[in-house]
């Protein structure tokens, strides 16, 4: 498959071929995180109004009171908690994509320690407290005013608990199919999943470890003789990172439009280049969003150079989506194609579960 575009050939250049793609996919779903959450921020979309009903409210006020207090004294409680979670989850983003970022980068580097030790932090942990403020807010709230410390507790986050939570934020999120929470439970938290990260994620981090499914080995220290010339991590890490990533890309969409009013047109974007690509990478078998996108754009389907007919590949679709370049089969060129545009013009709902 070709590689999208999106990311110079000297920062890929340690990468394996192959999963160059799949890479700068993954990238793509942290930037597109990264502007959403700029523009929410530039919007003022965290913050709330309120006006002052009595002269005893602005006197509470001026009095010094903090504005979560103020709000909670005067029975603004429903104002109180959408300070909270607004300022909550821009916050929680931010740090979330700044971990995201650096592990990408070292894997770019070949420092695999590095990376598994960066994406833990926002996997495991900020991954979970985003989950349930998408899947039950109000007692987020509740639990993050009153025992804050207790937010990732594990002994009340075992398994049952935290699939449940999993679960509930997916079927608060659109374009939600592409996967389970038993598939996200597995990847992160699971140390029995050989195939997962969650072996990885712990191992990086401390060099010994004494956990039945995680033990060091003899004679050896966890990561320091892992060889950066390794290929088998960038075999592995790829399908399961971007569908975390995806996962988070869904649930920050969910939370922000909590925050001010739905625009459907961006979200059909967003989570149908998003998905689409993510199918075409990483799914095997025929991709729905391609079979849409042939049947819905037929009729401007055509090369601009030699006038034949494209038909969309499913080896396509990255460039296509992402970066809105399409192949002609015919003359093979390549050419600009307004995707994006054209998906907003259809007007419809293309997620409406």
């Amino acid at each position: 498959m070709k590689c999208i575009g999106l990311i110079e050939d000297r920062r890929l250049a340690n990468i394996p071929p192959r999963h160059r793609p799949e890479h700068e996919f993954c990238f793509h779903l942290h930037d597109l995180m990264a502007r959403l959450l700029v523009q929410m921020e530039l919007k003022r979309a965290g913050h709330i109004s309120f006006k002052l009903e009595s002269e005893e409210d602005r006197r509470l006020l001026a009095s010094g009171v903090s504005i979560p207090d103020f709000l909670e004294q005067t029975g603004r409680g429903d104002l109180e908690r959408r300070l909270a979670i607004n300022h909550m989850c821009l916050a929680l983003f931010s740090d979330t994509l700044h971990f995201i970022y650096e592990g990408l980068i070292a894997l770019e580097k070949r420092k695999f320690s590095v990376a598994f030790a960066l994406l833990r932090k926002p996997f495991k942990e900020g991954m979970l407290l985003a989950a349930q403020m998408c899947a039950d807010e109000t007692d987020f709230f509740e639990r993050m005013k009153h025992d804050a410390k207790n937010l990732l507790n594990r002994k009340s986050l075992r398994e049952p608990e935290i699939k449940a939570i999993l679960g509930a934020a997916l079927n608060a999120c659109h374009g939600r199919n592409f996967a389970t929470a038993d598939m996200i439970y597995r990847t992160v938290f699971d140390r029995k999943d050989d195939a997962g990260l969650a072996k990885l994620f712990d191992k990086a981090t401390h060099l010994v470890t004494e956990f039945r499914d995680i033990q060091t080995e003899n004679y050896n220290i966890n990561f320091i003789f892992k060889n950066p010339e390794d290929n088998d991590v960038y075999q592995t890490i790829y399908p399961q990172l971007a569908m975390l990533l995806l996962f988070l890309n869904l649930m920050q969409i969910e939370l922000y439009a909590r925050m001010q009013s739905r625009n459907t047109n961006y979200q059909n974007w967003m989570i149908f280049t998003s998905i689409g690509s993510y199918e075409a990478l990483f799914k095997r078998g025929r991709s729905r969003m391609v079979d849409f996108v042939n049947r819905s754009f037929r009729e401007f389907l055509i090369c601009p150079a030699c006038s034949g007919k494209i038909r969309v590949k499913k080896a396509d679709a990255p460039r296509l989506f992402i970066a809105e370049t399409l192949d002609c089969g015919g003359c093979y060129m390549s050419h600009q194609f307004p995707f994006g545009w054209l998906l907003s013009k259809l007007g419809v709902d293309l997620f409406d579960e």
